[in-house]
């Protein structure tokens, strides 16, 4: 693949044609090239002034102040940057001429994927670090760009300069963040060419078809090949002795020490600790969730990393005292990884199903389930670790390929037929006991039995590489799972205890840094769900490692994106955008906390009432929250204009789609500048009548006296009727209408009735109450009892006392409060005691009616079955 060159006007910015000691031919063809384009361009303004002389073309004087008008200063170096730009460019230049190879094995991909490391990621975060920088460069520019040729002829000297020495600093930033781009995109593309070309060699390698396992050729040709074979192989393993027997004093000190560090552990207080932690009391019926998750975390860790820490041990003395052949050491290596991961799956499978130890048990399956998987997952390990084993010995012995292919099919079938013995296990029992797995886990019990069946049928077929890569899948799939369910426990439970009110960090947060109960819990909650997510993600990249998507391209290519993405010439900064909220949530935070202050220190040291604090608290908010949106904008690098622009393209639908919203949002900023009504105000809106309790811009709470919370819509409030009991002033006019009898004086009703209303504590004595008589009516005489109480949210009940006090004094002065009284008179009476009268006479006649009735019956039946019987 051949290298890019990178444009004239990047050369430029990194200074490889000016100043440089010496000229390369490279450099003095682009001197060249740069001294013929200037000589182009003075020609061509030449000839168009010649051409043009009545136009008012410039004089020479003129150009030279034009020319002085805006000096041209070679764009602004960035030598650090550059250095790290020509350091990456360097790089891939080199993975690029490795990639030119026809063919590459797999361990050479690697190597260059490893060369590329994370200069996407790095190159990305170089061109988010100079973006706002060059932004704000340009703003500056436009700032002191002359309007006019009369401005540019009048600026200042040192504008001039000024603005020169911006725009060369601009031309270097956009150079510099032009080139990390171009950088980033071309490692990008080498990574994905390597990804491709891995996937391609693995693919190729899995499928690669041999010798069928059912071919009786195959077994003839191994068994003829055995004695040779063995031959070779008892040769190579005498050789190992010997070199042992040679070195006995060596060898027995080798064993001496890794004997030693046997005896240290097991008497360590390390090994009191793990013995501690590993143990699982099954007299304990409900263990907690965090004594389940760190037993069984403690039992995994304990078989992974005794046997390894025991065999690195081993190996690194038998290095050390150069005991170890270099062909042993080949064979040793996988043996030592193949027992370590046949220790750590075992431990594992112990850890999850907990045999024997319900109560402990991290997955949702029977006893009599895990007690059988527990020897099927020693068997599969026990194949798993003796395959690798077999497979080094053979190959350290060269051994036929026949051997190889043997040994890898036998073993694949052998693990594809334990993998559905386990599968029957669980789906028999799970079924027998109606317990089991969630949906979502038994799903998986089909696809398995599919693998398997792959496993057992691939090698038989003649794909023996398929079936092992099949075989082997689905042990690491299953680690991998378990894995998975004790690490999402150890997390949850974890966490959710740590950040608990009783541990040491939950009360330090409560006393040090004052958060309620409630928020260290919503804190918990929130790190126990990143901690899931980084789990499944790991899980995830684990199980991809195997089909060639290495983790680093996984995490490259979401770092990469992270400062920034293309989609359709748009282009979007994950980055950015989080920077915009955490300011936007700045910005609300510092609002909310000067509402408080004000709330709390400023507003009540003055006479505003509580509704006009009330206004200022909610226009305060919504003012800050306006500036957080603009700021946060800002950050992201919106244009505020494109925004305004298409805002205005969305208004027609504004208007139709968001109507209601619009006008209730209109309305309420309407209220809360008129304030026709503010909180604390008693009014009535239709059927309701109650307290304001809050206004916002789109509707307003209001509580009734019955203790219910009405929310109204402010555009009901602006388009319809609003009574305001306490619109400017507090006190209202209560009225009491009386009637009394005919025979009742007047002017005792209008004594006694003035008398309740001036001994009345809470009635105002000005202004004064007074007495109406207000009609004749058809059964009483009508009066209205008028006075005024100071406060009608206070004293409303005033009314109440003084109907208690006016019903006793009447009682007293022997004023009557007649009721309306009304006298029935019926016409035609007679007439209706006829029909009344034909009534019963009509019920008694029925009865002998009905006595006679079954008879007509039966005569009418016996009369149809004869003419039917006719037809």
């Amino acid at each position: 693949m051949t290298s890019m060159r990178i444009p004239l006007r990047r050369a430029c910015a990194a200074g490889n044609l000016f100043g440089a000691p010496s000229l390369s031919a490279g450099a003095l063809f682009r001197l060249l090239l740069v001294a013929f384009l200037v000589a182009f361009s003075s020609v061509a303004l030449a000839q168009e002034s010649g051409a043009q002389p009545e136009a008012g073309a410039a004089t020479g004087a003129e150009g030279a102040s034009q020319a002085d008008a805006a000096p041209a200063l070679p764009p602004q170096a960035f030598p650090e940057e550059q250095a790290r730009i020509d350091a990456w460019r360097a790089t891939l230049e080199r993975v690029e001429r490795g990639l030119q190879a026809e063919r590459i094995d797999d361990v050479t991909l690697s190597d260059l994927r490893r060369q590329l490391g994370t200069i996407p990621m790095h190159a990305a975060g170089l061109k988010a670090k100079l973006q706002p920088r060059l932004q704000a460069v340009n703003q500056r520019v436009e700032q002191l760009k002359p309007a006019d040729e009369q401005a540019a002829r009048s600026q200042a000297e040192a504008i001039k300069l000024e603005h020169a020495q911006l725009q060369a600093e601009a031309a270097g930033l956009q150079a510099i963040v032009q080139q990390a781009d171009f950088i980033a995109l071309r490692a990008q593309q080498d990574i994905d060419i390597i990804g491709e070309r891995r996937r391609a060699l693995f693919t190729s390698s899995i499928l690669q078809r041999s010798q069928s396992l059912a071919d009786p050729s195959f077994w003839f040709d191994l068994a003829a090949a055995t004695p040779e074979t063995l031959a070779n192989q008892s040769g190579v393993v005498g050789h190992w002795f010997g070199a042992l027997i040679e070195r006995t004093g060596r060898s027995a000190a080798g064993v001496l020490v890794v004997v030693m560090g046997f005896a240290a552990f097991l008497l360590s207080p390390g090994r009191r600790w793990l013995t501690r932690r590993t143990s699982r009391d099954p007299s304990v019926l409900h263990p907690s969730g965090l004594a389940k998750a760190t037993a069984a975390a403690a039992i995994t860790l304990a078989n992974l990393l005794i046997p390894a820490i025991a065999f690195f041990v081993l190996y690194q003395a038998m290095s050390i005292l150069g005991v170890l052949p270099a062909d042993l050491a080949a064979v040793l290596r996988p043996v030592f990884f193949g027992l370590t991961f046949a220790s750590f799956f075992y431990g594992l499978s112990i850890a999850v199903l907990a045999p024997e130890r319900p109560s402990w048990r991290l997955v949702d399956v029977t006893d009599a389930a895990a007690e059988k998987l527990i020897p099927v997952i020693v068997a599969m390990a026990v194949i798993i670790a003796g395959g690798l084993a077999l497979d080094a010995f053979l190959k350290a012995t060269h051994a036929p390929l026949s051997f190889a292919v043997a040994a890898q099919g036998l073993g694949a079938v052998a693990l594809g037929i334990l993998a559905m013995i386990a599968l029957r296990f669980v789906a028999r029992e799970d079924d027998e006991s109606q317990q089991g797995a969630s949906s979502a886990w038994r799903l998986l019990i089909p696809v398995t039995w599919a693998v398997a069946a792959l496993t057992v049928v691939a090698p038989l077929a003649g794909f023996v590489a398929f079936g092992r890569f099949a075989a082997l899948q689905i042990v690491f799939t299953t680690a991998v799972l378990m894995s998975l369910v004790l690490l999402l426990r150890l997390a949850d439970e974890a966490i959710s205890y740590g950040f608990s009110v009783q541990t040491r960090i939950g009360g330090f947060m409560r006393q040090a840094i004052g958060f309620k109960p409630n928020t260290i819990s919503q804190i918990g909650v929130i790190l126990a769900g990143f901690a899931r997510l980084v789990v499944i993600m790991i899980a995830i990249m684990a199980l991809l490692a195997p089909w060639g998507i290495q983790s680093e391209d996984v995490v490259g290519t979401f770092a990469s994106a992270f400062f920034g993405f293309e989609i359709g010439g748009f282009s979007f900064s994950p980055s950015a955008i989080l920077g915009a909220i955490v300011v936007f949530i700045i910005v609300i935070v510092a609002t909310r906390g000067f509402q408080r202050w004000l709330d709390g220190r400023l507003l009540p040291q003055t006479s505003l009432d509580a509704g006009l604090r009330t206004s200022i608290h909610t226009g305060v908010g919504y003012v800050g929250a306006a500036i957080a949106g603009l700021v946060a904008f800002s950050y992201a690098g919106l244009n505020l204009q494109n925004v305004a622009i298409v805002a205005s393209a969305l208004s027609v639908g504004i208007g139709f789609g968001l109507q209601s919203i619009v006008n209730n949002f209109v309305s309420g900023i309407i209220l809360l500048a008129e304030r026709p009504f503010k909180v604390g105000d008693r009014i009535e809106v239709g059927q309701n009548m109650g307290i304001v309790q809050r206004v916002s811009v789109r509707a307003t709470q209001i509580q009734t006296f019955d203790n219910v919370t009405v929310i109204v819509p402010n555009a009901d409030l602006i388009s319809g009727q609003v009574v305001n009991w306490m619109h400017g002033d507090f006190s209202a006019r209560l009225k009491i209408p009386v009637g009394v009898s005919y025979d009742s004086d007047p002017e005792q009703v209008r004594r006694v009735l003035l008398e309740i209303a001036m001994d009345n504590p809470r009635v105002l004595k000005i202004p004064e109450p007074f007495v109406s008589f207000t009609d004749f009516g058809a059964d009483a005489l009508q009066f209205t009892l008028f006075c005024h109480v100071g406060n009608i949210n206070a004293d409303a009940g005033a009314a109440s006392d003084m109907r208690f006090e006016i019903a006793r004094r009447f009682r007293e002065e022997k004023i009557e409060m007649p009721f309306g009284q009304r006298e029935i008179h019926l016409r035609d009476l007679s007439s209706i005691e006829g029909l009344v009268r034909e009534l019963f006479d009509g019920r008694a006649a029925a009865p002998a009616a009905a006595s006679s009735r079954p008879g007509q019956t039966r005569a009418k039946r016996r009369k149809s079955a004869a003419e039917a019987a006719g037809e």
